[in-house]
């Protein structure tokens, strides 16, 4: 399940809108979205877009890819609400599920199926965190529905995968870890060819 939301000027990557403007921003994020979902086909997964606003679908599929994809719209409220609903639905659908954001360029399929594999372990761990530079994280892959693992997480700031950790532990989940990777939150952050 891929979190994105429509790329306009204004409304992502506001940090780095302050210093290249807003519609470069809103460019910047289109590619790396774009770039993110490309290098995560050929998996042995289903690819479903989640998209922000829910009327945004006609726009996120021209960007995204009119057919290869499932379309999901997030549902209201913060992060934690819409990961809530959105892994709901996912094990409606499916026995494990994996989340993972559109502003990681080194993420791919290969970080994904690696997540898969160790949650098809029975003997093996019930969540899988990839962990970002800025103490969040790109990808969660889940082996069962945890709502309370979102649950007074604070969202946007540099704690988001130290108290999520803290509570997949309260929780009793056996927890993995992948290697960290950056996500463009600033300029600086931008890799060279984007």
């Amino acid at each position: 399940m891929v979190f994105a939301k429509e790329p306009v000027p204004g409304r992502v990557k506001t940090r780095i809108a302050k210093e290249l403007g807003e519609v470069e921003a809103a460019d910047i994020y289109r590619r790396l979205g774009r770039r993110v979902v490309q290098q995560l086909r050929g998996g042995d997964y289903r690819t479903v877009i989640c998209y922000d606003p829910p009327a945004s679908e006609p726009e996120i599929r021209k960007w995204l890819g009119e057919k290869e994809h499932e379309y999901l719209p997030q549902q209201s409220g913060d992060l934690g609400e819409r990961l809530t609903h959105a892994v709901e639905w996912g094990f409606g659908e499916g026995d494990l599920v994996c989340v993972v954001g559109t502003d990681i360029p080194g993420l791919d399929r290969h970080r994904v199926e690696r997540a898969f594999s160790l949650l098809s372990d029975p003997e093996g761990v019930d969540a899988v965190f990839g962990p970002a530079v800025d103490g969040g994280y790109y990808l969660l892959a889940l082996r069962r529905p945890t709502p309370d693992l979102f649950k007074g997480i604070p969202w946007s700031t540099d704690r988001v995968l130290e108290e999520s950790m803290k509570q997949a532990n309260g929780l009793g989940l056996k927890v993995e870890s992948l290697s960290v990777l950056a996500d463009v939150d600033r300029v600086e952050d931008l890799p060279s060819e984007s």
